[in-house]
């Protein structure tokens, strides 16, 4: 072999072999949004936000059940499965309701949730966690005999923080798998009935 083929050669070998250091080192230092990377790679969540508009109108029922499906999708972010029979199933350990209004706020808020405890693995009750738009504001205790209505009081000061855009969680620190190896996004907990937001 030549020196100019040999030296050739060695020259796409090292390329290659960059290549695939720089492939290597992507896959050990993704670069991805923030709910991308908790979702797949840390796995701090089983909440895989979705672009949804979360246009709403504050006072607005929105309907959880099948009737209402067409209403619901534009808050649903993420966490969500169905509507079926009399409600949405939470499913994973956490779910996300987006609310963006034009109405001006000059005081709280009331959230009214309607819920229902998915009667799953002995599990007698299901403790729903609210976080409004980052800040943990109530804990409800849900039971499956049949829906229940919570008010949960945003405060004023809260409230005008929100300037039109309410990212709303739901934790499930009870949820409970369906079958034995069934992943955590898997989980059950309750199923969502209707949701309002209410100046106050």
């Amino acid at each position: 072999m030549s020196k100019a083929l040999r030296t050739l050669t060695y020259g796409l070998v090292a390329i290659v072999a960059l290549f695939e250091l720089g492939v290597f080192w992507l896959m050990l230092h993704p670069n991805v949004s923030a709910d991308y990377r908790a979702y797949f790679i840390d796995k701090t969540t089983t909440c895989l936000n979705q672009p949804v508009a979360g246009t709403y109108t504050l006072g607005k029922t929105i309907d959880f059940t099948p009737p209402g499906a067409d209403d619901a999708k534009p808050v649903k972010v993420c966490g969500w499965e169905g509507p079926v029979g009399d409600g949405t199933h939470a499913v994973g350990t956490s779910t996300r309701l987006r609310f963006v209004y034009a109405e001006p706020v000059t005081g709280g808020l009331a959230l009214k949730l309607r819920m229902i405890a998915v009667n799953i693995g002995g599990q007698p009750t299901q403790r729903v966690e609210v976080d409004f738009n980052g800040t943990a504001i109530d804990t409800v205790t849900v039971t499956p005999d049949a829906p229940q209505d919570f008010t949960v009081t945003v405060p004023a000061d809260l409230a005008a923080t929100a300037n039109g855009r309410v990212e709303l969680e739901l934790r499930f620190p009870d949820s409970v798998k369906i079958g034995a190896f069934d992943p955590d996004n898997r989980r059950r907990s309750i199923k969502l009935v209707s949701a309002t937001l209410i100046p106050t």
